[in-house]
């Protein structure tokens, strides 16, 4: 959950980006028809499902899915989840303070700054380093009773949230070792990638841990996303969260740059030429699950300059600088769509001796992480209400 002006392509440039490799994991349509595909309704998982053990919910957790031979049909998994209006509203009240908090925040304590008297100016850098500061609960036990809580559960439903995939891979992805998951787009925020960490650690029954930027952790009221099991997003806490700690890690892998690819024409992915994690891969032998986001670059609608110039600023500071709206209008509440999260099977990948990867070595991993991505997208688009969009690396 990450926090040069971007161009449009051109119809050359959009066919070239779209183009699967020579070893291309994307599977065809006629591959497609063979295959069996799965659907959890996340938010109509029965509350006493999370009163069990994990290996309860191993067993039962099967009776729960829903199941189709070959591709699920057009449009058959964007029925949205219902909802009673106190679970709506509880929903709404937790996004407006994690989401809206910020804004709040940043605007008071300019006007503090610029216009108060030192009193107030005073007082308003005390409320934000408290703010910022502020020890959060961090037992496992906290995260636990956080992960599975109402709360949670009201999220789910607000967005009508999903896991989606094929054939055996969610069985693959729970035996296997712990490895990095890589889930874009951001969007404005990765609200599929916030919600898959409880519901990867209760219902995936795996330990998984979130990778936001560092500045999260500092952010008023943003921080609070941090509540659910999560680590920096640096090279040296993924590796021991993953070699160290056995717990595997979930990355929005084209980060802030990816929240200024946002289109509304098409599903544009800024990870063309963004190698880093094919390179933590390779020097740790870490396999990787491609995913894709869906709908997460619908809950808000942004505006940035066409200059570049909020861009490059954000990504030097690595905090998010733009305009976005939601729902009602100018509210900082994200639409109530239906947000879905589709992982393929893990990518094998093998350690190379010494940890300095080839860029050869690098490349090819990379391919099969976009050709993952590419065929998450492909495979479930049209059952997920997307079929007119295409999907573009830049």
């Amino acid at each position: 959950a990450a926090m040069c002006a971007p161009t449009e392509p051109n119809a050359t440039t959009a066919a070239t980006t779209t183009t699967s490799s020579p070893n291309s994991t994307t599977t065809t349509a006629q591959e497609n028809d063979k295959q069996e595909y799965y659907c959890l309704d996340v938010w109509a998982i029965p509350p006493e499902m999370y009163t069990l053990t994990n290996e309860e919910r191993k067993k039962t957790l099967p009776t729960l899915h829903r199941h189709h031979k070959g591709p699920f049909p057009p449009n058959s998994l964007t029925t949205p989840s219902p909802i009673t209006l106190s679970e709506e509203v509880t929903a709404i009240i937790m996004l407006l303070i994690i989401i809206g908090g910020p804004l709040l925040w940043i605007w008071s304590t300019i006007a503090a700054l610029l216009f108060g008297s030192w009193k107030i100016r005073t007082a308003a850098v005390l409320i934000s380093t408290i703010l910022a500061y502020h020890p959060l609960p961090s037992s496992p036990e906290f995260s636990e009773k956080a992960m599975a809580s109402t709360y949670t559960q009201c999220l789910y439903k607000y967005f009508s949230y999903r896991f989606v995939w094929k054939n055996d891979a969610l069985q693959k992805v729970q035996n296997a070792e712990p490895f990095l998951a890589a889930g874009p787009p951001h969007g404005v925020l990765p609200i599929a990638n916030l919600l898959s960490i409880p519901g990867t650690n209760v219902l995936g029954c795996m330990k998984f841990v979130g990778a936001p930027a560092s500045i999260v952790f500092r952010t008023p009221f943003l921080r609070y996303m941090t509540l659910y099991p999560s680590i920096h997003v640096d090279r040296a806490s993924i590796i021991k969260s993953i070699v160290e700690n056995g717990t595997s890690t979930g990355l929005v892998p084209d980060g802030i740059a990816g929240i200024f690819k946002q289109s509304d024409h098409a599903e544009v992915v800024a990870l063309k030429h963004r190698k880093g994690m094919a390179r933590l891969a390779l020097s740790t032998g870490t396999p990787i699950i491609p995913a894709y986001s869906f709908n997460n670059t619908a809950a808000f609608s942004a505006w940035w300059d066409p200059y570049g110039i909020l861009e490059n600023i954000s990504r030097k500071m690595q905090a998010s600088l733009f305009l976005y709206w939601g729902r009602f209008g100018c509210c900082p509440i994200p639409r109530r769509v239906q947000i879905t999260m589709v992982y393929g099977e893990p990518i094998r990948v093998d350690k190379v001796e010494g940890g300095n990867p080839t860029m050869e070595q690098v490349d090819e991993l990379h391919e099969r992480i976009l050709d993952g991505i590419r065929d998450c997208f492909e495979s479930h688009k049209h059952a997920l209400g997307l079929g007119e969009k295409e999907l573009i690396f830049e």
